[in-house]
């Protein structure tokens, strides 16, 4: 067989399984020989509009089937999908298309790029009727002739960009050996079957949007349901509708869901367990899941390793709640102290990953790569974790975000976790300012409901729970708190939340 990356897997669905339905998007079905014959024909329609293998094909928009069809069309050619998150600004996207330099763009009408770079010889648009290239209309007329283009295991499949929270954001290379080690690493630690059905929530153009659940669901031949609606109620509606057995969100998401009026009568019988990850999961969450016996599998990962490197198993998913697990079947860790010694049990250190699934690189960024992957292939993935008796790793956070007050180091995932034990708080965030001349602690705090809670009455039970260094010595009461496409807390837009008056003055201070 001369093509070993991705593109065969759908058409291995039809041949065993041709009647099974593999997408679903509102009142539309797929079936797996619908979808593989989809793909054929976009493959052609791609070849000839240039596409050659190694080149690139740019996608921007909201998650849809055509993103799929695209991926895997795109995997048969030899060439990379290169996503592009449609959300940014104009001048945001035509950065990432500048440095990805795409032959192709796939577009939705309801985000099509007012500008291409010179790479870009044709633009597909998904929905777009009077578009000089529509996707369903090229689709129909297109071949069916089967493809036979030499695909090796190493060569680039996917090339999704970093949020690029704490830099630029950088394009992610990682191979068909990469994708797929990844889904075997998600199976190996959670119960995926045959049959499964599962909720597509998390945006495509991120890593976890297809690595997490939706490429493990189609490997085994399940079906993918894409919402067009991300409501919460909306979403409860179709796990219902669908009978989900498995979902993948963030926190941010699940909290949506389980502080909807349905959530405690929504038909979740089918629904064996929730991955989750990227932000803190508060206690109040994992008890309402609990609640609903809803298995919850809290997770960790990053595009560069796409994306799972940390998985916790469902037998300790009750015991270990709040750790990120182990790393699964193909992966190795280390928690390394700056000289790069190993870290005790229980002390703090940098997280570095290795395995199969691990990037190549950074698109165009020698450098950043050399400072990411050392000679022995570990990737430094720049967060803090800590290992606990058994192994279970609790990831603590970025270690740019630490800060020292008092002296002592200060990590604000740490002191956010405990935040979040009041019932009152939603959601908090923490960070150093700098308050005469020192650098103090400052919580950005949101309530369940704007009288849910006085400062003092949150001071009084923080303290009970946090260290003196730990302590916030300024509070923000803020209706809602920075967070990227995936949950992650943007602690560096926190300051923004209250203008620019001085932050001592801006907020409440705390007395410590």
């Amino acid at each position: 067989m001369r093509d070993r990356g991705i593109g065969p897997w759908i058409e291995h669905r039809a041949r065993t399984a041709p009647d099974r339905v593999a997408m679903v998007f509102g009142d539309q079905r797929w079936t797996y020989a619908e979808m593989a014959a989809r793909i054929t024909r976009l493959a052609n329609v791609l070849r000839g509009l240039g596409v050659a293998p190694g080149d690139r094909i740019g996608w921007l928009g909201p998650n849809h089937p055509a993103f799929l069809e695209t991926l895997f069309a795109t995997a048969k050619l030899g060439a990379a999908l290169a996503p592009v998150n449609h959300r940014l600004d104009a001048a945001g996207v035509g950065r990432i298309l500048e440095d990805s330099a795409p032959r192709v763009v796939v577009a939705h009408a309801s985000t099509v790029p007012g500008d291409l770079p010179p790479a870009t010889t044709a633009l597909v648009v998904v929905g777009g009727k009077d578009a000089a290239i529509d996707y369903e209309h090229v689709l129909a007329g297109a071949s069916d002739a089967p493809l036979d283009e030499a695909v090796a295991p190493d060569d680039l499949c996917m090339l999704p960009y970093t949020s690029g929270t704490t830099s630029g954001p950088k394009g992610v290379m990682l191979t068909h050996a990469n994708v797929t080690w990844n889904v075997v690493n998600v199976l190996s630690g959670a119960d995926f079957r045959a049959g499964d059905v599962t909720l597509a929530v998390t945006p495509f153009f991120r890593t976890g949007g297809t690595g997490v659940n939706v490429l493990p669901t189609m490997f085994l031949g399940g079906t993918v349901v894409i919402p067009e609606d991300p409501d919460p109620g909306a979403l409860l509606d179709l796990m219902e509708r669908h009978e989900v057995t498995v979902g993948f969100g963030n926190p941010d998401i699940l909290e949506g869901l389980t502080r909807t009026a349905r959530w405690k009568d929504a038909d979740l019988t089918h629904l064996r367990f929730i991955i989750t990850g990227g932000a803190p999961v508060p206690e109040r969450l994992i008890r309402a899941c609990l609640e609903r016996n809803v298995l919850l599998l809290q997770g960790y990962g990053l595009s560069e390793a796409a994306p799972v490197a940390l998985l916790l198993d469902s037998e300790s998913a009750l015991t270990k709640g709040g750790s990120a697990g182990k790393p699964p079947l193909l992966m190795s860790t280390r928690i390394v102290r700056p000289d790069g010694n190993e870290c005790e049990v229980g002390e703090t250190g940098e997280l570095l990953v290795a395995g199969p699934n691990v990037m190549r690189g950074y698109w165009n960024r020698p450098e950043a790569t050399e400072r990411a992957l050392d000679a022995d292939g570990w990737l430094h993935t720049g967060d803090a974790a800590r290992a606990d008796d058994d192994g279970y790793i609790s990831i603590v956070d970025r270690l740019g975000d630490r800060f020292t007050a008092r002296g002592v180091v200060v990590y604000p995932g740490d002191v956010e976790r405990l935040l979040l034990g009041h019932p009152a708080v939603a959601d908090a965030g923490v960070t150093g300012i700098e308050v005469g001349g020192e650098t103090v602690g400052a919580a950005f705090v949101v309530l369940t409901a704007p009288d849910a809670a006085a400062p003092e009455e949150l001071l009084a039970h923080w303290q009970s729970s946090l260290r003196p260094h730990q302590l916030p010595e300024v509070l923000h009461i803020v209706p809602s708190l920075p967070r990227s496409s995936v949950g992650k807390l943007l602690r560096h837009e926190l300051a923004a939340l209250v203008g620019d008056e001085p932050h001592a003055s801006a907020g409440t201070p705390l007395g410590t």
